[in-house]
């Protein structure tokens, strides 16, 4: 369904660090993610990742959208600014920013 959270990155400066914390506090597991400085959290519902050295302050939830570039344009419209999409081998998404400074991802699922 549109607008259902469907992952969510957690910042990490220090990879070991940050697992241990999130480990420790719910008993998430952290795995090798599908690329290089990149972790699977495993446990949660919706599953996370954590990008290694990244220093930003907040998690950031991905949002599901039908049709990504559809969502990218009313973004736009709405007076928010939206990145190119990227594509991963779990579907495409991209990062945004609402009209208000707020930091979010929208997410379209590969059609398999």
């Amino acid at each position: 369904m549109s607008g259902d959270i469907v992952f969510f990155d957690l910042p990490g400066k220090d990879a070991e660090a940050t697992a241990k914390f999130w480990q420790s506090l719910f008993g998430w597991e952290f795995k090798e993610g599908n690329f290089p400085g990149y972790s699977m959290i495993h446990g949660p519902n919706p599953m996370g990742g954590t990008s290694h050295g990244d220093t930003s302050q907040f998690p950031r939830v991905y949002f599901s959208v039908d049709d990504v570039n559809a969502a990218i344009e009313r973004v736009r419209e709405l007076g928010g600014t939206a990145g190119e999409p990227v594509t991963i081998p779990a579907g495409v998404f991209a990062n945004c920013v609402d009209d208000q400074g707020v930091e979010f991802s929208i997410f379209q699922t590969v059609n398999e």
